[in-house]
């Protein structure tokens, strides 16, 4: 444990393991907000009476990341419900029944109302049948 090579390398692998989390994890927060629709954007765009498609999901779900995937040339805004302080307001200001928003959730919210939604998606097929309705 004295040896002055052992202790050299130990101190170069901790600064490159210190260098790598600087880096690693700014960059993904940033990457993960990237993702997401802010709530205070979602929220905005819904006292704005603006038009847009809403996905909401949540962290332990594999059937959202599927679907996630089927989306990915469709612009839509990402409502996770278990990161997300603003969830509850923003269900409320949609007045939505929490208790009957199954997820994954596709939400189609005209001028700042909801217009239509899908609940517990199951298929790409049910995804393209609710967004045909709106293209």
């Amino acid at each position: 444990m004295n040896d002055p090579e052992f202790k050299e390398m130990l101190k170069k692998a901790i600064f490159a393991l210190s260098v790598a989390l600087v880096f690693v994890i700014p960059i993904f927060f940033i990457f993960k907000n990237k993702l997401s629709s802010t709530p205070n954007e979602i929220l905005k765009d819904i006292r704005n009476n603006k038009t847009f498609l809403l996905y909401v999901t949540k962290e332990n779900c594999n059937n959202c990341k599927n679907i996630r995937k089927e989306l990915n040339n469709t612009k839509y805004k990402e409502l996770n419900k278990d990161n997300n302080k603003d969830y509850n307001e923003i269900i409320m200001k949609l007045e939505l029944n929490d208790s009957k928003l199954y997820i994954p959730a596709l939400i189609y919210i005209n001028k700042g109302k909801v217009e239509s939604y899908i609940v517990d998606i199951k298929s790409k097929e049910d995804i393209n049948n609710f967004l045909n309705n709106y293209k």
